[in-house]
């Protein structure tokens, strides 16, 4: 059986994933060879309106100054999470340093970019909104964007019980970004 890239969404909407008393998932069938369980804040339990909000705002070219570029941009799910370029290229084609790295089993990590600067997924997800190099906008911008266009207010209304903010579209992004699993390879099956 060949490795494949499991998404957690699909689990709880399957019912496979059932929830612990602290709001740690369980996954009742992960991939091979793959923790059972994925660390998860406190203050960001994973649910599926979260899950499903972050997968959308994944593929949300809103998040950039120019409107060309998502997360799904420099993270293409055909590519293993990655775009395949030696460094990324962002909004007005400006290039970066560095490659852009996979995303899969990222859920299961401590530490985050290449130099392990940031420890928190939900910090992580929105640094490259900010960057100058990739997406090259503000938070501000971001929420102000999200809250006038179609869907996002009720999407934030009902995965978080309020309206669009920043520390919700990182909560939301890291969701989803738990989800992105793969297993099962030749070397977990030895």
């Amino acid at each position: 059986m060949a490795a494949a890239v499991f998404l957690v969404a699909e689990l709880l909407a399957c019912g496979i994933v059932k929830g612990q008393p602290n709001g740690t998932p369980h996954l009742g069938e992960v991939p091979l060879g793959l923790d059972l369980f994925i660390p998860v804040p406190d203050d960001n339990p994973m649910t599926p309106a979260k899950i499903a909000l972050g997968r959308k705002l994944f593929t949300e070219r809103l998040l950039s100054r120019d409107l060309s570029l998502s997360c799904s941009s420099c993270h293409d799910p055909q590519r293993a999470f990655t775009d395949g370029k030696p460094v990324a290229v962002g909004v007005f084609g400006r290039r970066g340093t560095r490659s852009a790295p996979t995303l899969i089993n990222r859920g299961y990590g401590t530490s985050f970019f290449w130099d392990g600067r940031t420890s928190s997924l939900e910090k992580q997800v929105v640094q490259p909104i900010l960057d100058p190099k990739e997406m090259d906008m503000t938070l501000e911008e971001v929420v102000a964007r999200l809250l006038t266009a179609r869907d996002y207010p009720q999407l934030f209304q009902a995965a978080f019980g309020r309206q669009v903010n920043a520390e919700d579209l990182g909560r939301a992004l890291a969701s989803y970004v738990r989800t992105i699993l793969s297993g099962n390879s030749a070397y977990d099956r030895l």
